[in-house]
């Protein structure tokens, strides 16, 4: 009954892969037997049954064994949705910390509407997890929609993070973006570990216009500029004061 393989597919925590399991059984026997069923998964799998039709109804102890085949097909369908459907709100919660973040990714797939679809590598405590983000068009600065070719490294901005379901799946869904005024700033920060750098004005894919309180190195300035395709243009407030 208790489906071992799903168990080491889904590699939940134990507590959530048991409640998993125990509302699976318990919806789709609820809905098979026109009952109420409880379910505890202990050491051993425990379902109780509950006629609520009947006032003095005497709960009634199912066994596992005697569920017919297709029963047992029904519950492992409903078990793996639930897992899948408890993994993507687990690693939602896990990953809601990228939100704000700038990741490099690699170009996976260009739809006809101009989406954009990125493996993002990204480290988790040991590990080092493999997810998929999507840039929409209207988030890519004009002269990058459809321009992008398989295998490109690009840099993008981590807008959302959520768990979602398409078509009786679930999953999580990573939003990215190469329009943020954001981008540039924290691109800033991470090629010079300088704080102090704001985004005042951006027009994606033309120019933007950074004000930083330390001068910036002319590499860096490069850099970003080359990673945008854009112009960057760096006022620094310091050599105003010095003046």
């Amino acid at each position: 009954m208790i489906p071992r393989d799903l168990l080491k597919r889904y590699n939940l925590p134990e507590d959530q892969a048991a409640d998993a399991i125990e509302t699976a059984i318990s919806r789709t026997l609820s809905a098979m037997l026109r009952m109420n069923v409880l379910v505890r998964l202990d050491e051993n799998l425990e379902v109780i049954a509950i006629n609520q039709r009947l006032a003095d109804a005497e709960p009634i102890q199912i066994d596992p064994t005697g569920i017919s085949k297709q029963g047992q097909r029904q519950i492992r369908r409903q078990i793996a949705l639930e897992l899948e459907k408890r993994l993507a709100l687990h690693e939602c919660n896990h990953l809601h910390s990228l939100r704000g973040q700038v990741i490099k990714g690699e170009i996976r797939k260009v739809s006809t509407n101009g989406e954009v679809t990125v493996a993002l590598e990204v480290d988790d405590h040991f590990r080092q997890l493999t997810l998929t983000g999507v840039c929409p068009a209207r988030y890519l600065p004009p002269k990058e929609r459809g321009c992008f070719y398989l295998g490109e490294i690009r840099a993008f901005l981590v807008t959302s993070v959520l768990s979602v379901q398409k078509r009786g799946r679930y999953k999580v869904q990573i939003r990215l973006s190469r329009t943020s005024k954001a981008l540039p700033e924290l691109l800033l920060r991470q090629t010079t570990s300088l704080q102090g750098i704001r985004c005042l004005k951006r027009i994606a894919g033309a120019f933007c216009e950074i004000e930083t309180v330390k001068f910036l190195p002319r590499d860096a300035i490069n850099a970003v500029g080359e990673e945008l395709k854009e112009r960057i243009i760096v006022r620094v407030l310091e050599s105003k004061k010095n003046a």
